[in-house]
């Protein structure tokens, strides 16, 4: 049996997942997950390469004999830089650094926020790669030697082959990148005197990047694995698995560390009351153009989980969180798109204090505002997606993590009045390996993955009470 090997890395957890067709289902299985911290180094909050890059050097040294191809998705906007021998120059920063707002501040000495937007269809965020960069600029540490720049997902893929390419669904969430022309902005880049050589060559999902045979790493020469660019934005590869990707009347969440909450559109919508209401555009499967919104999302629930269980010694289970909300009577919402949680670093209770008017009794109080805070968010930008577009949605398909917690997609039911799908819970994983056997032809066509897909998962529904 030959497997695909997915390597889908999320902001805060990475996992390797291997996937193969039989009597007409996908079947995985789990082989690797490790968390993901951030590290500080030279006064910046950084990811460990070393870590991540080890971990799939020694899954795929584990199973590489049984491995047809690999394909390789992540989070966006985050990059590595490589100088001129080729080699990283330092560990990629995390779009969670605080000194990243120094490019945001600076970006705006030469174009408004509203032209920016206005010239790439991306939401504007302080994460965004345009203003890391130009923080990178003023650090004036590495900058000057810099040779090629690479997004997370492709940087990942020049270890594996040795060849650099710009994978189109990952440019497509820098804030460099035109989104109608498929190609990186010269506007953007000349007016920031950012050298245009240093990005490579666009590729669509679904080609053949090259071979483990070439790999920077010398132990996975031995074997010649095809590795393959899939919808490496992990966004991408997971709204490919939604409804929205084919019914129009049908809305995506994708429902983890962030939450991202759209449609699909004919093209990019790069309008002033987009620009207004924070909405974006990037890049999907097959050119697509997947018009939604960022918002913080189950971060800010994981991070109040994890701070209460420090401060009494003892794990709190989701059951416990469930049970709780469901019968507490608060409530108090607060703007999850405030930049505060956002943060590395953030004390979750303490900063609910500061935008509600008075403290909460209990603690697990907050949990409650946090969940009552994502629905309304997620409401709240249903309505203005509608406005938007000028059309009505009658449904919800809800992936990622969040689609296992049965409290809030029936929460996100009441409140939107939609009919809710939720699953499969493994989505990005799913389009990933997709992507990987329809670029090996062991899948004809999406119509038939989608059927395959439909088989090997359980999707829950829920309505409005």
């Amino acid at each position: 049996m030959k497997y695909s090997l997915a390597f889908d890395l999320g902001a805060t957890s990475i996992r390797g997942i291997l996937g193969y067709v039989e009597d007409g289902k996908l079947k995985t299985e789990e082989v690797l997950r490790f968390s993901h911290e951030r590290i500080k180094e030279n006064g910046r909050s950084r990811w460990d390469w070393n870590k991540i890059i080890k971990n799939i050097e020694n899954t795929i040294l584990k199973y590489g004999d049984s491995i047809s191809s690999i394909g390789v998705d992540t989070w966006g906007v985050d990059f590595g830089i490589l100088g001129k021998d080729g080699e990283l120059l330092e560990n990629p920063v995390s779009y969670r650094d605080g000194y990243n707002i120094v490019g945001f501040e600076k970006a705006q000495e030469n174009f408004s926020l509203k032209d920016i937007f206005m010239k790439t269809g991306n939401q504007i965020m302080s994460i965004n790669t345009l203003f890391q960069i130009l923080a990178l600029k003023e650090e004036n540490r590495n900058y000057k030697d810099i040779k090629t720049l690479l997004m997370m997902p492709d940087l990942i893929n020049y270890f594996l082959t040795g060849e650099s390419y710009a994978e189109m669904t990952i440019a497509s969430t820098t804030q460099l990148f035109e989104l109608e022309n498929k190609k990186y902005s010269n506007d953007i880049l000349e007016n920031y005197e950012i050298d245009k050589s240093i990005f490579p060559e666009v590729i669509e999902p679904g080609k053949v990047v090259g071979s483990t045979k070439n790999s920077k790493l010398e132990s996975l020469r031995k074997f010649d694995i095809p590795v393959i660019s899939t919808a490496s934005h992990d966004t991408a590869s997971a709204v490919l698995l939604t409804k929205a990707y084919t019914d129009s009347e049908t809305l995506f969440l994708s429902c983890g560390t962030w939450s991202l909450i759209g449609c699909l559109s004919e093209k990019p919508i790069i309008t002033e009351e987009a620009f207004k209401d924070s909405l974006t555009n990037e890049t999907g499967y097959n050119c697509s153009n997947m018009f939604f919104k960022n918002i913080t999302g189950l971060y800010i629930l994981e991070k109040l989980k994890e701070q209460l269980e420090k401060k009494l010694g003892t794990e709190i289970s989701f059951e416990e969180i469930t049970n709780y909300v469901n019968s507490c009577n608060v409530k108090e919402i607060v703007d999850v798109e405030n930049e505060v949680f956002q943060q590395d670093e953030f004390n979750v209770i303490e900063e609910i204090d500061k935008l509600i008017p008075t403290p909460l009794d209990n603690d697990f109080d907050y949990f409650k505002v946090v969940y009552l805070s994502l629905v309304e968010k997620y409401k709240k930008t249903i309505e203005q997606i509608s406005k938007v577009m000028n059309k009505n949605f009658r449904n919800l398909h809800i992936i990622g993590g969040g689609a296992k917690s049965k409290l809030l997609c029936q929460m996100i039911a009441d409140a939107t009045k939609l009919d809710i799908v939720a699953g499969p819970f493994e989505a990005t994983a799913y389009g990933n390996i997709l992507i990987q056997k329809i670029a090996l032809n062991e899948i004809k066509s999406l119509k038939e993955g989608f059927n395959i897909i439909e088989k090997s998962s359980e999707v829950y529904k829920y309505q409005a009470n």
